[in-house]
């Protein structure tokens, strides 16, 4: 059941925020945006621009292909029949489809002409009703409906259904949702999801207004998440909603279903809750302590702010940090005292864990050793547990920052400062490329990280600082050199430097295929290690291209390339020494037009299908197809079956 409601969750809020994207048009090209925001964007590959055309923010189409989410996610699809749906479901003369998050699959047995799309998880024809893209067996296709737009919940004359499987004994007469769909009941029954809750009375159980998943009866307080929890019996005199997760009920107070251990619960008040704020903290408080309540069971809901003053106790903006009279506080799964803190010109830096007074500079309310507030200034901090690649500045020096947590709960267990002493930087003009980038530049010079082998800040020897672009985490260039991880590449043009296809995958290697306006190159190397074997390879550099893959499906060790002259299958596995002979296999006879990549090493073009560099003699390319369903893969013509894949 637990996983079946998070599955829901899932498909409401991927749905939600599909609409966000764009195809766009420019430079004889096509190019997809994941958000209209998003500065990022990738070349839809393959297009042809005199028939493309944009159905949506998610659908194109051209004369041969359709288009999801910038790439080609169909298989054999009708492209002069196709059309979209409601909901981001679409159809050709012969299938119906749905999106699974960016993905396309078809719905098995579907009937085109007749197909009505109910919501974003049902759909029916004349003979069928669909859940995602599996058949209800025995669904009645007349009568049934869906009970409420956006939710799981459906029925027909017969049966109740959620997520498509009947919920048994439900009565489809008297059956209703409850409470933004975490409760349903009928006449006889109370639900959560598809399974009775026991011991319910039906007639008086209903939800419980401003909390989030709390529901009662004429006698008992339920919570469910997930799971449903009976919390005992209702007390009417002394019941009351302290906030949205928080319940009292007489002595007993609960968050989010967890019970809480307040000293005096008859005196117990909140003083501040902001489920907005990322921190999801509650501040309360009774006659003789204050307390926090924080989202992190494994360290236990609760903590009391030791010496805390509950009569001048207040919540600062962030809402990690509080202060009294006395002193201020970090809470977070614990709670600490911020030490020699200075009230008066302390400073809450916006949206991050860092604070700092005249004095002191504070990471998540530890004090932080040899670094001055003078100057001081959060170069780079990316959020990822254990890995020392933070920067700060003050005005003497660059420091790395290098906090440990545990490494199950994500808790702070130490943090410290360590100066970077070589090279030498202008710490006042210090600055990154990007904000979470290994890449990074003062008013002299450009330098490097590498965070996987700790080797701490480089200088990029020769770098020009004017023209420096980054290309990714290993790759960067100026106007007159190519590095890789720091190092420049020798022989390598940066002129029309770019990487073809993807990064493929032979055990512990990693092989990238590069170009210059004028050479194509193969590269090797162990992940995240400096050294690297590269090779140039004989291709016609201006034509050298990644065969048009269905990106869904690329394999991490094989693939397909072409150029003017032909088409090459690579296998990674193939490629222990980076023999320009051997690197790849010439695809005989390929017509390099109208050749296409499928997946599993499948290939065809108009003449001849191809299993990775050989022909299948006989196979038929007009019908030759690979198929997905729920059982596996096919992959056949009309003639025959090739192979088949059970799941």
């Amino acid at each position: 059941m637990k996983s079946k409601f998070f599955k829901i969750i899932a498909g409401v809020f991927i749905l939600a925020n599909l609409g966000m994207a764009e195809y766009v048009k420019k430079d004889n090209a096509v190019y997809y945006k994941y958000s209209e925001e998003d500065d990022s964007e990738f070349k839809v590959e393959n297009v042809d621009l005199g028939t493309f055309k944009i159905l949506n923010d998610k659908y194109a189409k051209d004369r041969k292909n359709v288009y999801f989410s910038g790439n080609k996610s169909f298989e054999d699809v009708d492209s002069k029949t196709f059309e979209v749906l409601p909901q981001y479901y679409s159809k050709d003369k012969n299938n119906v489809y749905r999106p699974i998050n960016e993905w396309i699959h078809k719905i098995n047995g579907a009937n085109p002409k007749t197909i009505k799309v109910l919501n974003e998880f049902y759909s029916k024809d004349d003979k069928n009703v669909y859940y995602d893209s599996d058949k209800i067996s025995n669904a009645d296709v007349n009568s049934f409906v869906v009970l409420e737009e956006g939710y799981s919940y459906a029925k027909d004359k017969n049966a109740v259904y959620y997520s498509g499987e009947k919920i048994e004994g439900a009565n489809p007469k008297t059956f209703k949702i409850i409470a933004d769909g975490m409760y349903s009941k009928d006449d006889k029954n109370v639900y959560a999801a598809e399974k009775v809750i026991k011991g319910t009375d039906p007639q008086t159980f209903k939800d419980i207004p401003e909390t989030i998943y709390y529901a009662r009866d004429k006698n008992n307080l339920y919570y469910y998440f997930g799971d449903v929890k009976n919390l005992g019996k209702i007390n009417e005199k002394n019941f009351k909603v302290l906030d949205s997760p928080l319940i009292k009920n007489g002595n007993e107070i609960y968050y989010f279903g967890e019970k809480l251990d307040i000293k005096n619960p008859e005196k117990f008040e909140v003083i501040k809750n902001d489920l907005s704020d990322p921190s999801m903290i509650i501040y309360g408080k009774d006659d003789k302590n204050v307390y926090v309540v924080t989202p992190y069971k494994e360290a236990g809901h609760l903590k009391i702010i030791k010496n805390a003053d509950k009569d001048t106790f207040e919540v600062m903006q962030n809402s990690n940090y509080s202060k009294d009279k006395n002193n201020i506080y970090y809470a977070e799964y614990n709670v600490v005292q911020l030490q020699d803190v200075d009230k008066n010109s302390f400073i809450l830096l916006e949206d991050e864990d860092f604070s700092y007074d005249k004095k002191n500079v504070y990471y998540k309310g530890r004090k932080l050793n040899d670094i001055s507030s003078n100057g001081f200034k959060i170069t780079r901090l990316v959020n990822r547990p254990n890995l020392p690649i933070n920067f700060l500045n003050d005005n003497k020096n660059i420091y790395k920052l290098i906090a440990v947590f545990d490494e199950e709960t994500g808790e702070l267990k130490s943090v410290k400062t360590a100066i970077v002493k070589n090279p030498k930087v202008d710490s006042k003009t210090f600055e990154t490329f990007s904000y979470s980038g290994n890449y990074f530049r003062d008013k002299n010079n450009v330098y490097y990280e590498n965070e996987l082998y700790k080797m701490g800040l480089k200088k990029i020897a020769g770098a020009d600082r004017n023209s420096f672009e980054v290309l990714n985490d290993e790759f960067s260039r100026d106007k007159n050199n190519v590095y890789y991880y720091g190092n420049k590449m020798k022989g390598i043009n940066p002129d029309g430097f770019e990487f073809v296809g993807r990064d493929f995958k032979n055990n512990e290697d990693i092989i990238f295929f590069l170009k210059t306006k004028d050479k194509v190159y193969v590269l090797k190397n162990k992940a995240g290690k400096e050294v690297y074997e590269i090779v140039p390879l004989n291709f016609d550099a201006n034509s050298f291209k990644y065969s048009n893959a269905d990106n869904s499906y690329e394999s991490e060790s094989i693939g397909y390339f072409q150029d003017k002259n032909g088409v090459y299958y690579f296998d990674a596995f193939r490629s222990d020494e980076l023999n320009p002979n051997k690197v790849f296999a010439k695809v005989k006879g390929a017509d390099t037009s109208s050749f296409v990549q499928l997946m599993f090493g499948y290939a065809k073009d108009k003449n001849k299908v191809y299993i990775e560099d050989r022909e299948i003699k006989g196979a038929d390319p007009e019908s030759f197809k690979i198929i997905e369903t729920s059982n596996g893969v096919t992959v056949r013509d009309k003639n025959k079956i090739y192979k088949e894949f059970k799941k």
